[in-house]
């Protein structure tokens, strides 16, 4: 199948929520598609509704509801006490196993031609038709820090019926191909890798544009040191933390740990030393922010610093370069592959390596310039259009396997 227009389901749940990682990257694909000629229509798959591609209008920036970390968490409840329920497992499957073939089948009939379903979020519904599964991360699989034991259970649980349903499965960088194939047993060539990108938001913001939204938070264009991601141990916060409290006192007081996410799960950042930090006013936990305010965040700190534990992709470096911002990330996991060589990459284990590349970024400008530009430049390989065609080309893929 090459040119033949064909419906989309795209699941959607990722989007009910206050957006992370996962959701931006649902939102983004749907609203670069909405007007594809490829695609004779999208239908969107959110909780147990099947909406039209208008209800991408309703969703704001400021949307909220379930994180993605509690929709896991929810859903692993829920499961548990059906499993508890003789044959209530197998009836809750087949219901929304019906009404996929359904949404599909009415979708197919306005389209007049296939359909294929889209799965962002690892775990598809139950369907009969052609679908596609990305599979952003396996850092469940790695360790008991990395996300809470009901969320492990509950992925562990549904992803093997998820993978074996799926007809095409996608990778959002090289490296989680690599887990897929050595840790998921899944053969290297069902597997097309297509990146992330970052939202148009994320630009250069002029200083003058950027002044409100740091006047709001107390911060000065170019006087802290930014983080982003929700409050979970896998992100590394409190390392980061300890290695921020390294740097000298003077460079503490004049450049800020400035953290802005929303609190996931664990103990991330709720200990003493945190206590005293935000005492000290050298800690500042922003909580949720929008993503014009993060596009200024990004704009205006003195560097970036992403020292997580494992990730899939790191679309926040991407964004981070994307808007100008020198970036200290990790050269482990999927991160080092997607910075490149435009970040100063260490190792996310090492308090005086995370600090070493704070100070010498901080304190030397030529080589903060150096990151900026080079950041800016590796940013601007990852375009959502680009990544839609790739997609597009497996969705076709898996339609002529069909």
């Amino acid at each position: 199948m090459t040119g033949e227009r064909f419906g989309l389901l795209l699941g959607a749940d990722s989007l009910l929520g206050r957006r992370s990682g996962v959701g931006r990257m649902t939102l983004q694909i749907a609203r670069t598609l909405r007007d594809h000629p490829a695609i004779g229509a999208l239908s969107l798959i959110a909780g147990s509704r099947v909406e039209t591609a208008e209800w991408l209008d309703t969703l704001g920036d400021e949307h909220e509801a379930l994180t993605p970390s509690g929709r896991a968490s929810l859903a692993s409840g829920l499961q548990a006490r059906i499993a508890g329920v003789p044959g209530l497992a197998r009836l809750r499957s087949v219901s929304v196993r019906r009404r996929m073939n359904e949404a599909a089948k009415a979708l197919g009939h306005q389209v007049g031609g296939p359909v294929v379903y889209h799965e962002t979020n690892m775990i598809a519904r139950p369907f009969d038709g052609v679908s596609v599964v990305t599979v952003n991360d396996l850092s469940f699989r790695f360790s008991d820090s990395m996300h809470p034991p009901d969320r492990v259970a509950w992925i562990e649980r549904r992803l093997p019926a998820s993978l074996a349903q799926a007809t095409r499965l996608v990778a959002i960088s090289e490296f989680t191909a690599r887990e897929m194939v050595a840790h998921l047993r899944v053969e290297r060539q069902r597997i097309d890798v297509v990146p992330l990108a970052p939202s148009e938001v994320f630009r250069p913001i002029p200083r003058d544009e950027a002044a409100p939204a740091l006047a709001a938070r107390g911060l000065t264009s170019g006087g802290f040191v930014l983080s982003v991601s929700t409050l979970e141990p896998r992100k590394n916060f409190d390392r980061l933390l300890a290695a921020h409290a390294r740097l000298p006192g003077s460079l503490r007081a004049r450049f800020p740990l400035v953290i802005a996410g929303g609190r996931g799960w664990g103990e991330a950042l709720a200990g003493t030393e945190a206590e005293r930090a935000v005492r000290a006013g050298t800690l500042r936990l922003l909580g949720h922010v929008s993503d014009r305010e993060l596009a200024a965040l990004y704009s205006s700190c003195a560097v970036f610093a992403y020292p997580s534990l494992h990730e899939g992709f790191g679309l926040p470096v991407i964004e981070a370069m994307a808007s100008g911002a020198p970036v200290v990330a990790s050269g482990t996991t999927a991160t080092g592959e997607t910075a490149g060589d435009a970040a100063l990459l260490i190792d996310p284990f090492s308090e005086s390596e995370i600090a070493g590349a704070l100070a010498r970024t901080i304190e030397d400008a030529a080589l903060a310039a150096r990151l900026r530009q080079s950041g800016f430049a590796r940013a601007g390989a990852f375009t959502w259009p680009r990544t839609v065609e790739a997609l597009l080309a497996t969705w076709r893929k898996a339609l002529s396997r069909a």
